[in-house]
């Protein structure tokens, strides 16, 4: 093998493990990365020193390029992630229309809002405030609320009895009510917001520890992570997934855009 040719041979191969790098920096372990280093163990301890050597050099004197990959490499997934994000809305659409989950609004809404929201989450309280105004302003929108726990044990005692207190009929009066809530991050200081609000507090801690209520929020936060929604609060409004606060205006717009494609369609 002529030394030409040689040099080129391992140029190609320390751009290729280059790129391999990169690749296992910026995302999880596979397989096939397993595969991909089982692979460059194969080189003797001379040609991984060389190679080693040309990879930093290379990295050195091309910061540019190094960037602009890692920056389509970014995009590309992000872009991958929307995709299948938008698929996953097209299966989930069936379940948001059904009038067994919690809401408020107008059950005949020609919008359908979907909130994920926490508890905890100081943005979905916000969001809570802008909802309840926008629903005050526009009687032909829909609201459902999809509880997703993600912030502390506390949101988690909060999403379990709002659930609990659906089965009474109160879901909503018990949502508000822990949405507003500003004390003490216990159970005991929740259940008795229930009983201002005349919630059989009994039948509310059996319901709040059945496996339906666990279930339910298991699903929500299977669901949001097929959407694509990793933080609270989220909305799905139309064919469209808002992930993070959007504010009041941000609503109305994202209203009003369903309301055009639904119309187009």
């Amino acid at each position: 093998m002529n030394k030409t040719y040689r040099t080129a041979r391992i140029t190609k191969t320390a751009l290729l493990l280059a790129g391999a790098s990169l690749l296992i920096a910026l995302s999880p372990v596979t397989s096939s990365q397993a595969e991909q280093t089982d692979a460059q163990s194969s080189f003797t301890q001379e040609q991984k020193r060389e190679l080693d050597g040309m990879f930093r050099r290379f990295v050195k004197d091309n910061p540019e390029l190094i960037m602009k990959s890692i920056q389509e490499f970014h995009e590309k997934m992000e872009k991958k992630a929307k995709q299948t994000s938008q698929e996953s809305l097209e299966d989930y659409q069936k379940i948001f229309m059904s009038n067994d989950l919690p809401m408020m609004g107008n059950p005949d809404g020609d919008v359908t809002i979907v909130e994920f929201f926490d508890y905890n989450c100081g943005y979905c309280k916000k969001a809570f405030s802008d909802i309840i105004k926008l629903v005050a302003e526009d009687k032909n929108i829909r609201i459902i609320f999809q509880d997703m726990p993600i912030l502390s044990p506390s949101s988690q005692k909060m999403a379990e009895l709002g659930l609990a207190a659906k089965k009474q009929g109160k879901y909503f009066e018990m949502h508000k009510a822990l949405m507003e809530y500003r004390g003490s991050q216990n159970k005991e200081a929740f259940l008795k917001l229930a009983g201002e609000l005349g919630l059989d507090i009994e039948k509310l801690k059996i319901d709040a520890e059945s496996e339906e209520v666990k279930t339910a929020i298991s699903e929500i936060r299977k669901m949001s992570q097929a959407l694509g929604i990793r933080g609270t609060p989220g909305f799905v409004i139309g064919d469209n997934i808002y992930p993070g606060y959007i504010g009041k205006k941000g609503l109305l717009d994202a209203v009003k855009k369903a309301r055009e494609a639904d119309k187009a369609k």
